[in-house]
């Protein structure tokens, strides 16, 4: 069983961790990006909205080649 000491203070769920810390001062190119859920679904969306488009610009060209 693990005793409890005395007059420890209590940990904040808010701190990083050392490693972590040690970890982005010694990387210093890696940098979070940090946006909010509406963003990433409008990237997400223009992700896929580009795909499309070089898809059916593809298929076309193709199409065009075949002759049919």
């Amino acid at each position: 069983m693990i005793r409890i000491k005395k007059n420890k203070p209590q940990i904040s769920p808010e701190t990083k961790s050392f490693r972590t810390i040690r970890r982005l001062n010694l990387n210093r190119t890696y940098t979070p990006l940090k946006i909010g859920a509406i963003v990433g679904y409008i990237l997400l969306g223009m992700l896929s909205t580009s795909s499309s488009l070089f898809g059916i610009f593809v298929g076309a060209i193709l199409h065009r080649l075949v002759g049919m």
